[in-house]
């Protein structure tokens, strides 16, 4: 669009510098008292003609230039609107980041505020840290499948390539019951690490220039998730289809954003508690999927 308004300004202008010199042309041999006079117009039409030509082009001469003013100023304007706009864009990226960097910055903070309340609660935790914390969680598990038929049962025989809505809704709701059991056992306060990157998520996501830039916005979400360990990916994963993962409205909106975003997609399958479960989150490509998997994840409607 530009460039055909700029063509066309340059058109206007050359059509009116040729009329400008013919218009000169005349006014310089009618002051030599020459008429001017085309040999196939009518002598009397030529007379009105040879008397009124120069207003003819001066006028066509200052239409042909007020258009072209006209088009230059429409140019000049979007070019302005659009600088106003890379300018904004500019300025939102640059306060979004120092806010988002800020943030990041202060998850080493909660890290270690969660790492405290582990270890000083040991008696209850077992545990010295997160890591261990999350260890203690599989150790559980595989003492319940030794123990409980109905989860070893259904865990055998679970296929993930040929799962229904049925069989993987049962599956979270096993899953769930076994984390759901294990936090309130501990009763240690964990629960604000995931709120926290939950937060953090919602922050990248709902960002005006992220909704416009999704690869601007994988970047944001990939250096989060790069300060997150195995044993921390695995509890976002769990604790996500979990009744903590819910949100007010009894929906697991969290689990919602950790797979639309493909947020857990690094995760290395030997940590999972299964590495069946990965169908919970049925629109993430894990990098450890194979062909024949990579094929039933469901596209993003």
């Amino acid at each position: 669009m530009k460039l055909f308004l700029t063509f066309a300004a340059k058109v206007s202008i050359a059509i009116g510098v040729v009329l400008g010199v013919f218009y000169g042309y005349i006014v310089l041999r009618k002051w030599q008292s020459y008429d001017f006079s085309w040999d196939f117009i009518n002598n009397n039409i030529n007379k009105q003609l040879s008397e009124n030509i120069g207003d003819l082009l001066w006028g066509t001469i200052g239409i042909i230039f007020t258009f072209t003013t006209t088009l230059f100023l429409f140019i000049t304007f979007k070019e302005q609107r659009e600088q106003l706009r890379v300018t904004k864009e500019q300025s939102d990226k640059a306060r979004f980041e120092t806010t988002y960097f800020n943030i990041l910055g202060m998850l080493k903070q909660v890290q270690d505020t969660v790492n405290t309340n582990i270890s000083s609660n040991y008696n209850h935790t077992s545990a010295r840290n997160i890591i261990e914390y999350y260890n203690n969680f599989r150790n559980l598990y595989t003492t319940n499948l030794k123990s409980n038929k109905n989860l070893a049962d259904f865990t055998s025989s679970f296929n993930p390539i040929e799962a229904n809505n049925a069989s993987l809704e049962q599956l979270q709701g096993l899953l769930a019951t076994e984390y759901e059991n294990y936090v309130k056992s501990i009763d240690c306060n964990v629960g604000y690490m995931f709120r926290y990157i939950f937060n953090t998520l919602k922050f990248v996501i709902d960002d005006e220039y992220n909704k416009k830039d999704i690869k601007a916005r994988d970047r944001y979400l990939n250096l989060l998730q790069a300060q997150l360990s195995n044993e921390e990916l695995c509890l976002i994963f769990y604790d996500a289809i979990s009744e903590y993962g819910k949100n007010k409205e009894g929906e697991y909106y969290f689990r919602e954003i950790l797979d639309t975003t493909h947020f857990l997609e690094n995760i290395d399958s030997s940590f999972l508690l299964d590495r069946k479960h990965y169908k919970l989150y049925p629109h993430t490509i894990f990098k450890f999927l194979n062909r024949d998997e990579i094929k039933k994840v469901l596209p993003l409607q």
